[in-house]
């Protein structure tokens, strides 16, 4: 095994580990679009679910920390078009594990409602992400699926930070969030950098 896949299952058995030690537990599942872009690159968009659990640590002051471990599985497609109806498709498929580390602020205004914001960072572990191209240029050539990171195209780690906010009634909740990307996801130097980002909408629930 290389060193940066031992490197982030590390980070997903910390973050497991955590989640033990807390004083609320919720699973968690919804729907979340990242987007993949960068200076030079068109936007890549992806559609997929997140689901995993979280965990709540009380604070002071309506304060708490919340952390967890929330798979996601996302696919996009994307095609390119080129002079003389010649194109390019891009068909892809990503496999991440968030991390995210919250400060949250909760508001009750009932006995049984209450309102929240977050913010904090997030650390996105890709475990695989496999791209196919099919090409009717002459100049690019068709490639079959292959995993961006074991051909060292992408950084498994994605440092992002973000914020967002929802409503909770009694044991459920409803959120939403964003997620900037602040660390080059590009291992080709002097090609431009790649960022990732998005948002998501979750449902969870408080055991």
């Amino acid at each position: 095994m290389k060193k940066t896949p031992k490197i982030s299952l590390l980070v997903v058995l910390l973050s497991i580990a955590t989640l033990m030690n807390a004083q609320t537990y919720r699973l968690e599942v919804g729907y979340n679009n990242p987007d993949r872009t960068g200076v030079g690159y068109s936007h890549t968009y992806f559609n997929g679910i997140r689901l995993g659990g979280t965990a709540e640590f009380d604070l002071k002051n309506n304060l708490s920390l919340l952390t967890g471990a929330l798979y996601n599985f996302v696919y996009s497609f994307k095609i390119q078009g080129y002079p003389n109806s010649k194109s390019v498709s891009y068909e892809s498929f990503g496999h991440f594990v968030d991390i995210p580390l919250r400060i949250t602020y909760t508001y009750p205004l009932t006995k049984d409602l209450k309102i929240f914001g977050f913010a904090g960072p997030n650390i996105n572990v890709g475990l695989a992400q496999t791209m196919k191209t099919t090409s009717t240029v002459n100049s690019i050539p068709s490639v079959p699926f292959s995993d961006l990171y074991a051909k060292a195209v992408l950084n498994r780690i994605n440092f992002q930070v973000g914020a967002g906010g929802g409503m909770q009634w009694k044991t459920y909740q409803l959120k939403a969030g964003y997620d900037f990307g602040i660390n080059n996801l590009n291992k080709f130097s002097g090609t431009g950098n790649l960022y990732q980002k998005g948002w998501y909408v979750s449902v969870a629930y408080q055991f």
